[in-house]
């Protein structure tokens, strides 16, 4: 008896099952090629994000003293609040805004953002790093704030940095 082409099963199911697992390493590839730079783009962010959180956490300022001073000025007294920072940690710090809040412990405390000063050096400034080297820029700079402020009446002064660190200091207008 003639043998025909029906008897013949085990072809087709053996041909389909690699064009399956051809189809199926295909689309593998595929999709493996258009994902892989967006999953390497998406780490090297958190590199940087994790990098500037580490230098953050690196970075510390401290308010050393607050002084009020009222001096004459053109059209009558003018009254200034100094506010000096030191950078305690071996890296730059960029001050970007001071805060001056009046009666802190009061129910309605009047904050007032700073974001200039009367002179040099003018914000955002760079504090430099501390370091053990004779004739290196010094690590306290002094912020002269043209700000109005009265007599024994209690103030709480923050410095804020660029990379979201701050420093607090109250002190009490004479």
């Amino acid at each position: 008896m003639a043998r025909r082409y029906s008897d013949r099963k085990a072809l087709s199911p053996v041909i389909s099952t690699l064009l399956m697992i051809s189809a199926t390493i295909t689309m593998f590839v595929i999709l493996f090629a258009g994902f892989v730079p967006s999953i390497t783009l998406t780490q090297s962010q958190a590199n940087i994000w994790y990098a500037k959180q580490g230098d953050a956490a690196r970075e510390r300022i401290v308010i050393e003293m607050i002084v009020f001073t009222s001096r004459d000025g053109p059209s009558g007294p003018v009254q200034y609040i100094d506010v000096y920072v030191r950078n305690v940690q071996d890296i730059e710090v960029k001050i970007t805004g001071i805060l001056i809040i009046k009666d802190p412990d009061s129910p309605n405390p009047l904050v007032y953002a700073i974001y200039q000063t009367s002179i040099p050096p003018t914000l955002p400034a760079t504090v430099m790093a501390k370091t053990g080297v004779v004739g290196a820029p010094a690590p306290v700079v002094m912020f002269e704030v043209q700000h109005p402020w009265v007599p024994s009446t209690n103030y709480a002064i923050k410095v804020v940095t660029a990379r979201g660190s701050d420093a607090v200091s109250r002190a009490k207008a004479p």
